[in-house]
């Protein structure tokens, strides 16, 4: 069990070093709870030889203070310091992942992603009170065996061997549990992957009846059984492991009882005493042991959030600090884009599809139609060309300004991009000075006045169907007054009559605003809308002519 990883992790995000304080509260909690025994014993050997004193329930009454407030001092003082950590680590990680590029992102999962910041830091929040119980027994048992030595070397040491050897044996197995552990949580990653499918794909699978099948017999089920049969040998091995140890302290106590005093009949006088110690040490004792099992898993979850951390990191660029950026590219006049290529790979590095070469310019207040097929490469183009995705080959010029990682949010900032599958927002984040008024005004301009409104930043109802809820997408858009507005199939959810106003009056609207649109659409109907057309082919690019 690599315990070194956890312990080094809670150091590094201690900023204040107050693991110190709680390790402080620790030993004095453990050494006042074994005082506690010394005590006990000494006032028994006393009380039986009628040599009783008022002073020992004084001193008995100090210790059991001292222990009691040194105890809830440190679990208060873990609590407070896991928490903080989680916090730090959570804030950190989501900060990255908002800096990450969208290709890492896809690549990653959402799955993945969900996993380690909710089930990795809620194994490490949940492991504080046990591992503060933990090293609180074991610095117990520490001091409980010192104190054994005082009563008899030859127990002492007898223990110390036998401890040893359970320590040991639990600490090997351990270590060969881990792994086991860490597939278990993959597995889980890829159960909820399958979930997220199932709610993802509600409508899908409600009406397709060997589709619902083979998802939940070909895959649910099928990961879920062995995501039990992992946990089930798991939990099986942990509590074997367990159990051996604690089997290992009944053996000490029968051997202090029934073999010691056969070998040295010196001890008999101290029987009593030796029997009562190790007696007080067996429940702190499985508490020690036990912690092992919640270090492993707290351990596993600390590598994976370490993993996914450095991996995000190398992946981002820019700051979500810096929110007020330049607008070097505000007042452009021309997009251009020079023979643009853009390809996925798997995880072997192998190409799939690709896009490329893209060669065209947008002059500002243009109207664009992109065209094409499904699959043709269309989405993978609007990602492109709004710098979702940095080009494997190629350049994007702004006004002969070239776009490169430095400068790449400023290009982003210029465009609005409503997705194929975009995400409604449930408030109007970055939009500053927002007034009820207008956003009152915009819902009856959509259409939806009566459908939904608008308090507190947020949209009342958003449980609409899909056109609708692109229309509030649209208002979105409309109030971020951005330069390059992209409409990925926005009309294909409308009726005919909001489809006709968004091509005849909405796109023109935005035009006279010195807005630039670059639309995806397959209503040739409206072609003529457009003041030039591409065409998307299997991954190719060229410019269109319409008969319309």
């Amino acid at each position: 069990m690599n315990v070194s990883l956890l312990i080094d992790f809670i150091k590094k995000e201690s900023r204040d070093n107050s693991y110190k304080n709680i390790l402080a509260m620790t030993l004095i909690s453990g050494l006042s709870n074994a005082l506690l025994l010394a005590v006990i014993n000494y006032s028994t050997s006393k009380i039986v030889h009628g040599d009783f004193n008022y002073k020992f329930i004084l001193i008995f009454i100090l210790i059991f203070l001292i222990f009691i407030i040194t105890k809830n001092r440190a679990l208060k003082l873990t609590a407070v310091l896991v928490e903080t950590i989680v916090f730090r680590v959570r804030e950190r990680i989501v900060k990255y992942l908002m800096n990450t590029e969208l290709l890492e992102f896809e690549t990653l999962g959402r799955a993945e992603i969900y996993t380690r910041l909710t089930k990795d830091t809620n194994e490490i929040s949940n492991s504080a009170t046990s591992i503060a119980n933990g090293v609180q027994a074991g610095v117990l048992v520490f001091f409980a065996i010192i104190y054994l030595g005082f009563i008899n070397i030859t127990a002492f040491v007898i223990t110390i061997i036998m401890l040893g050897l359970a320590i040991s044996n639990y600490f090997f197995s351990s270590n060969k549990i881990q792994k086991e552990i860490g597939e278990a949580v993959t597995l889980e990653t890829v159960y909820f992957e399958k979930i997220n499918e199932v709610t993802g794909g509600f409508k899908e699978i409600k009406i397709h009846q060997q589709k619902k099948f083979d998802l939940f017999l070909g895959r649910i089920q099928v990961i879920a059984k062995k995501l039990k049969d992992k946990k089930i040998i798991t939990s099986s091995k942990m509590s074997f492991y367990f159990v051996f140890a604690q089997a290992f302290f009944y053996i000490l106590l029968g051997t202090m009882v029934f073999v010691i005093p056969v070998l040295d009949q010196a001890v008999l006088t101290d029987v009593a005493k030796i029997t009562a110690t190790i007696l007080f040490i067996i429940m702190p004792l499985g508490d020690a042991v036990g912690t092992f099992e919640v270090l492993n898993k707290a351990t596993v979850a600390v590598n994976n959030l370490t993993n996914l951390e450095k991996r995000l990191k190398e992946n981002t660029f820019g700051v979500l600090e810096d929110p007020e950026l330049g607008g070097i590219f505000e007042n452009f006049e021309k997009l251009k884009f020079n023979d643009l290529h853009f390809g996925y790979r798997d995880k072997s590095g192998k190409d799939q599809f690709s896009i490329g070469p893209i060669n065209f310019e947008v002059k500002r207040g243009e109207i664009i139609f992109i065209i094409g097929g499904n699959g043709s490469g269309k989405s993978t183009l609007v990602k492109l060309l709004t710098g979702l995705y940095m080009p494997d080959a190629g350049e994007i010029l702004v006004d002969e300004v070239d776009v490169i990682h430095e400068n790449i949010q400023e290009y982003r900032e210029l465009f609005s991009v409503i997705f194929s599958d975009f995400f409604l927002f449930s408030e109007m984040y970055g939009i500053k000075n927002l007034e009820n008024s207008k956003v009152l005004k915009l819902l009856k301009q959509m259409q939806l006045s009566e459908k939904t409104g608008f308090k507190d930043g947020a949209f009342t109802n958003t449980n609409l169907s899909t056109g609708q809820r692109k229309r509030l997408a649209m208002i979105s858009v409309i109030l971020e007054n951005k330069n390059v507005l992209v409409f990925d199939e926005w009309a294909a959810d409308q009726d005919p009559e909001f489809r006709k106003y968004f091509y005849n009056e909405l796109i023109y609207d935005f035009q006279k605003l010195g807005k630039t649109i670059i639309a995806i659409t397959h209503d040739d109907h409206y072609f003529n809308k457009a003041d030039k057309i591409y065409k998307m082919d299997y991954g190719t690019f060229r410019e269109y002519k319409s008969d319309h």
